[in-house]
């Protein structure tokens, strides 16, 4: 019983360290970086792909979503510490996407970032507990401390410099930190036009990095929001087809990938068995069947009706 009871605390805590912490006044030092060898070049990123093309009988084909290395690379880096210090320079020159995977590697690293101590005091209760939750959770927490094993409280961001972050990101063309920033209460722009013209950009995008960037966006907290009517969004079944969109147009979601490693260890919403994947997480504990095959229904959608199709198609029928 008493097991149970520190269980269920480890986790109340792990889903308030989830949420944003409270705006405070952000560093202006950027940091404290140490050296650490660098490695290969990781590449640059792939150009975004041009707008689909109607071919005869106006039938829309959805180009295939863009690749680009450094989020694969994000996902495989085993040492994110240095994973950084190798996006740095990239970073330093203006590149979006580099500036934007730094951004992901804070918030992901974060948890461990403010107090590397305690979190390994608290990873190792829950991995003295003989219970099925306690080890998927362990599990979460043990990729996190592994991956952030070398950072130290100087590089946990705030809230505010993640903020920063990624809007030096988007303003050097970062689309899924643009559609971060709307997710975390920081849109570039308040106006309604803006923010529906963005999610019809991510939509077009094929991008699964901002597919996932945005969802937080584009569930609950998007709840009678005008901007949003008519589009994917308003309840946690939208916020979760916008993630599966995300996966199948290539989000790692696999049982070790960033997305459920998060869901798992700073939420406190984890598997019961810990190989499954995002979409069997989903159809098999988030959401009853029906609400399953509604939210596949959204997620085609989002995946095979973008706006630009739309438009396209009501431009060749006129």
């Amino acid at each position: 019983m008493f097991a149970a009871i520190v269980l269920l605390s480890v986790l109340a805590a792990g889903l308030a360290m989830w949420r944003p912490a409270a705006p405070v006044a952000a560093s202006t030092d950027g940091g404290h970086w140490r050296e650490a060898p660098v490695g290969e070049t990781l590449g640059t990123p792939t150009p975004e792909l041009a707008a689909p093309q109607i071919p005869p009988r106006a039938t829309a084909v959805r180009p295939p979503a863009p690749t680009r290395p450094l989020p694969q690379a994000f996902e495989a880096a085993e040492d994110l510490f240095a994973f950084r210090q190798q996006l740095r320079p990239m970073a330093d020159r203006g590149d979006a996407e580099a500036r934007w995977m730094l951004s992901r590697v804070d918030e992901y690293c974060a948890p461990f970032a403010r107090d590397p101590a305690g979190f390994a005091r608290d990873s190792a209760l829950i991995d003295s507990m003989q219970l099925d939750a306690a080890r998927t959770l362990g599990a979460a927490r043990g990729r996190i401390g592994t991956r952030c094993g070398r950072f130290v409280p100087a590089d946990a961001p705030t809230f505010v410099q993640l903020v920063e972050r990624r809007r030096d990101a988007a303003e050097a063309g970062s689309l899924a930190a643009e559609a971060a920033l709307l997710a975390m209460g920081a849109p570039l722009s308040e106006d309604m036009d803006y923010r529906r013209g963005l999610v019809e950009r991510v939509q077009i995008s094929r991008d699964p990095e901002a597919f996932a960037a945005l969802s937080p966006a584009m569930g609950v907290a998007a709840s009678g929001d005008v901007a949003l009517a008519d589009t994917v969004a308003g309840t946690q079944a939208s916020e979760f087809a916008w993630q599966l969109a995300a996966c199948d147009l290539g989000l790692d979601c696999s049982s070790g990938g960033a997305l459920m490693t998060q869901y798992c260890a700073n939420g406190g919403i984890c598997a019961r068995d810990a190989r499954q994947d995002f979409s069997s997480f989903v159809r098999d504990a988030a959401v009853p069947r029906q609400g399953a095959e509604a939210i596949d229904r959204m997620k085609k959608t989002l995946v095979e009706d973008a706006p630009e199709s739309r438009h396209l198609l009501e431009m060749v029928m006129r």
